[in-house]
């Protein structure tokens, strides 16, 4: 039996402070703070280029924006209602993407529904509106078919939990 020895390898790393005051999660000072508490301490200098602060600075926006459109859903009333399916496919291969394309067809030519792009595997689904009733339901599945005669086969009137903002 070979006897192999371990070389340990330490590694110091000085402490530094923040400010007493946190700064808020998502904020776009944060990222700044950082930087000026490690650098603030003396024993660190972190030099960042500008094009990361950048990058960094977009990643907290969008981090903003999915929280803003976080609490918008939550604040949506959830009940029982309609919703018209224009896409339904299992395709492993394809169905992610037509479902994607589909989604943006339908908010591009309809803004006033708000389009939902789901996967239960192992179908993709693309359903359209959120209407209390299923006449409401209809008279929109008419409009859908008026501007997109070629899915006529496609579009469905389904029962689900929809979304009400008021």
């Amino acid at each position: 039996m070979k006897f192999r020895p371990y070389i340990a390898i330490a590694v110091l790393v000085p402490a530094f402070t923040m400010p007493a005051q946190e700064p808020a999660l998502h904020s776009a000072d944060t990222v700044a703070s950082i930087v000026t508490g490690i650098n603030a301490s003396g024993n660190i200098v972190v030099k960042q280029p500008s094009a990361l602060e950048i990058l960094l600075m977009k990643r907290v926006e969008e981090n903003i924006a999915e929280d803003e459109n976080l609490h918008e859903h939550r604040q949506a009333n959830s009940r029982s209602g309609y919703r018209i399916q224009v896409f339904d496919d299992n395709n492993p291969r394809t169905a992610a993407a037509q479902a994607k394309a589909r989604g943006r067809q339908m908010e591009a030519a309809f803004p006033q529904y708000k389009t939902y792009v789901s996967f239960n595997s192992p179908y993709w689904r693309v359903k359209v509106g959120d209407f209390r009733t299923r006449g409401e339901a209809e008279a929109a599945m008419a409009d859908f078919r008026d501007a997109f005669p070629q899915l006529g086969a496609y579009l469905r009137i389904v029962r689900d939990r929809i979304n009400i903002f008021d």
